[in-house]
């Protein structure tokens, strides 16, 4: 994971390499490392996704203010599993306060009103978060027809393969009609029984 901070003009880079046993300094790290995972295991692995549009942004410290948060609101258009009762805040490590900035790669900005699906989580403090940083949010296009594309929003990671199970199952794809993924998101979440 690369954590970036900024305050006023200086910069301080702080790397933190972990997992599978293996930690080390690198002189540049350029993205967060997250196993790669089939949208059969998204599917499975989330407690809730959600098809939404980002509504508003509140930025805040942690209660040591060692840590920036961003609580961002989405109005739901639809639960795709679980139920958000029409509203869903997601929250992520990074943003600006007090004149400082907190970035960490692999963790995406959210565009004023942009509709989004998200693959979502239940975070430590017991907020919702996404899963696998960016690896669980597609960002929603249309075209002039008004046909609509969900590109997935994977930037700032390095994927590593998954789980060899993940090799057999359908990849998430990079970009795709939104109807025909949501059918298949549906028809998962159906056969899981949830």
């Amino acid at each position: 994971m690369s954590i970036v901070v900024r305050r006023r003009g200086w910069w301080l880079t702080t790397l933190l390499l972990a997992g599978a046993g293996i930690a080390g300094i690198a002189p540049r790290l350029e993205a967060t490392t997250v196993k790669q995972l089939s949208l059969e295991q998204m599917v499975r692995g989330s407690h809730r996704i959600i098809l939404g549009r980002r509504v508003s942004e509140e930025t805040y410290w942690n209660k040591n203010r060692t840590r920036i948060y961003t609580a961002t609101r989405f109005a739901v258009t639809e639960d795709l599993k679980g139920d958000s009762r029409g509203a869903a805040t997601v929250v992520t490590v990074g943003g600006t306060m007090d004149g400082m900035t907190l970035v960490v790669s692999g963790t995406p900005q959210f565009r004023e009103r942009e509709e989004v699906l998200l693959f979502l989580e239940t975070g430590k403090s017991g907020n919702w978060i996404l899963m696998g940083l960016s690896h669980g949010m597609f960002r929603i296009t249309a075209d002039r027809g008004g046909v609509k594309t969900a590109h997935h929003a994977s930037s700032g990671l390095h994927l590593v393969p998954g789980s060899p199970e993940s090799s057999s199952q359908t990849p998430i794809p990079n970009r795709v009609e939104l109807e025909r993924l949501l059918s298949r998101i549906r028809q998962l979440v159906a056969n899981s029984g949830k």
